[in-house]
């Protein structure tokens, strides 16, 4: 698969503010930004990084990261036109772009179960396989049949179909986090529901998530891993030790939810980045464990412990 490099560049926006591109709505300008429309489009852009001898990030919803006030030394490539979704009567198809929630109507609409538990989950489908999203009792490992990826191999970039235990799904966990390869599509394996018991489900855990107040102001998500051995959930553990309202600058820990941090409005990265490591020297104090992040840094985070 090839795709011409002059072609590439002739697509690329420069100085692009990625603010607008993430959940918390923070983060400075990417250098280099494209929005490949097609799997050769996708391909091209990461071999043209690997060329150029460039850092590039794979962006899609957003969500659990957290972009540098200065912004990404890179390229970015944005799924957001990878939005396609193939279906018929027994089997769906996604892109990578695909936003998670429209995948879960898609679904429905088609009578095909599974997905209900991702009901509300913020970002895309490349972003929920990357992370192997959970929530409410069910995680993307098990609704997964194959992906087709895109590998590098040197400065090449070729097609890869991974299935199984070649996807290495494990707790917040997947091979797409080895840099190795990129989530262009996935085949879901789904089964015939009850598109009334669907809906109701849907329904119901959408209705969880307004409760939580999760969609009230910009966030990431879940910023910190659940360590089960611990006996109750990060969250837990942040609100039994007092944090829920800590703030630093309009970055706040969530009164609603203690392993949320939201923007009220103006939070910079910094803000952000200092509550985290401020919640985490806290659990370490108290419990003397050291928690796992759940969201990423992206940009010149150098000399700062990360």
């Amino acid at each position: 698969m090839q795709w011409e490099l002059h072609d590439i560049e002739q697509h690329l926006q420069r100085g692009v503010p990625l603010a607008p591109y993430t959940t918390f709505r923070i983060g400075g300008p990417a250098r280099f930004f494209i929005g490949p429309d097609s799997i050769e489009q996708f391909c091209g852009s990461l071999a043209w990084a690997l060329q150029q001898g460039i850092p590039f990030f794979v962006l899609g919803g957003g969500a659990n990261i957290l972009v540098h006030d200065r912004g990404f030394d890179g390229l970015i490539i944005h799924t957001g036109k990878l939005n396609r979704i193939r279906i018929s009567r027994t089997a769906l198809e996604a892109e990578c772009g695909v936003e998670v929630d429209h995948l879960v109507d898609a679904s429905l609409q088609q009578g095909l179960s599974g997905l209900e538990f991702a009901a509300g989950l913020p970002g895309t489908v490349g972003g929920a396989l990357f992370m192997n999203a959970r929530a409410y009792e069910g995680e993307f490992s098990g609704v997964v049949s194959s992906v087709r990826a895109l590998a590098l191999r040197g400065k090449t970039v070729d097609e890869a179909l991974l299935r199984g235990e070649e996807l290495q799904f494990s707790y917040k966990h997947s091979v797409f986090q080895g840099g190795t390869f990129y989530v262009y599509s996935v085949d879901f394996k789904l089964g015939q529901g009850n598109p009334d018991e669907m809906a109701s489900k849907i329904t119901e855990i959408r209705g969880r998530r307004r409760e939580a107040g999760q969609f009230l102001f910009p966030n990431a998500g879940c910023i910190f891993k659940n360590r089960y051995e611990l006996g109750k959930s990060t969250g837990q553990i942040i609100d039994e030790l007092g944090l829920k309202g800590t703030r630093i600058g309009d970055a706040e820990v969530y009164r609603r939810h203690g392993n949320f941090i939201i923007n009220r409005g103006a939070a910079t990265a910094e803000d952000v980045y200092r509550l985290i490591r401020l919640v985490e020297a806290r659990i370490g104090e108290q419990l003397g464990v050291q928690i796992e992040r759940e969201i990423r840094l992206i940009g010149p985070w150098h000399g700062v412990d990360i």
